[in-house]
């Protein structure tokens, strides 16, 4: 393919003063004739900062959902409204209903919107594409299918339940993540990182069958983990030695904060919307004929 990939962050908890901050998180991919939609937010913030940084959503050739819950598919309907052809990809769950169950408050419904399924269903058949295993979208752009859950000290980040008596634990399995086989190695795009970056990254690289991870970006969902779940995830960054790691969205403060101690702002730049970040060349795969 070898196109240069580049990568719009269109929605975060964080954005530059010009655009809407939302809780949520969104991505713009330009590879090649590709042009990817990474989820869509709350909704809010999708459409105006968009319009801002010249994110034209008509001219998406495909919207892919890294998973089900309202922070990342509330922007679904202003999408479909901008464009009339391009299919949306998620893994299979997608809508199922969905509850965060802290102990000291209320189960809050954290699933998709009625209105955004409604926008949904209304979609013909052939732009609903539901995907159960790892895809190439294009030449060394891949989308990772589910993912194994695999690591003994890796959860999904939260109280997360199917119902609200806290019966049914959610393991969000319908998650997905995207990668770049870029010349210096894989980049790895995740919504929220419920599998875990562990169980993630290694997929990836399973799947790829590349091991050199050149870059990070995207929420990794670490605002409740263990001390112990934390020392794990540090030592294994540092293991994979990557050039650059962009937390995003769902990372939590506190952990943005000890990442940045650990590995210095050389490596570690805070995402925000606005931020644009340019990967290099995509690797051509060799040919399998």
């Amino acid at each position: 393919m070898n196109s240069p990939v580049r990568i719009t962050l269109v929605v975060d908890n964080e954005s530059s003063s010009d655009l809407i901050a939302e809780h949520g998180f969104s991505a713009w991919i330009e590879a090649g004739d590709q042009r990817i939609l990474f989820d869509t937010g709350q909704g809010i913030a999708l459409k105006s900062n968009a319009f801002h940084l010249g994110v034209d959503l008509s001219q998406a050739t495909i919207l892919v959902l890294s998973h089900g819950h309202y922070d990342h598919t509330g922007g679904i309907p202003v999408f479909l409204a901008a464009n009339a052809t391009a299919p949306v990809l998620s893994g299979r769950g997608l809508g199922t209903l969905r509850f965060s169950c802290h102990p000291d408050q209320a189960p809050r419904a954290i699933g998709i919107g009625s209105d955004v399924l409604h926008a949904l269903s209304d979609l013909p058949m052939h732009r609903r594409i539901e995907l159960q295993v790892p895809h190439y979208l294009a030449q060394s752009i891949g989308i990772s299918g589910p993912i194994p859950r695999l690591t003994s000290f890796e959860d999904t980040g939260g109280p997360f339940f199917l119902d609200e008596e806290k019966q049914r634990p959610d393991s969000i399995s319908d998650e997905l993540a995207m990668w770049f086989e870029t010349s210096a190695g894989l980049v790895v795009l995740t919504g929220c990182c419920h599998a875990g970056l562990v169980n993630t990254v290694n997929h990836i690289r399973t799947v790829s069958g590349i091991e050199r991870v050149h870059g990070i970006i995207g929420g990794l969902h670490l605002l409740q983990a263990s001390e112990h779940r934390l020392e794990k995830t540090v030592r294994f960054i540092a293991d994979c030695a990557p050039d650059f790691l962009i937390p995003c969205h769902c990372t939590g403060q506190h952990v943005v904060d000890r990442l940045l101690q650990e590995f210095g702002p050389e490596l570690v730049l805070p995402g925000r919307a606005g931020q644009i970040h340019e990967l290099g060349l995509l690797k051509s795969r060799p040919s399998s004929g």
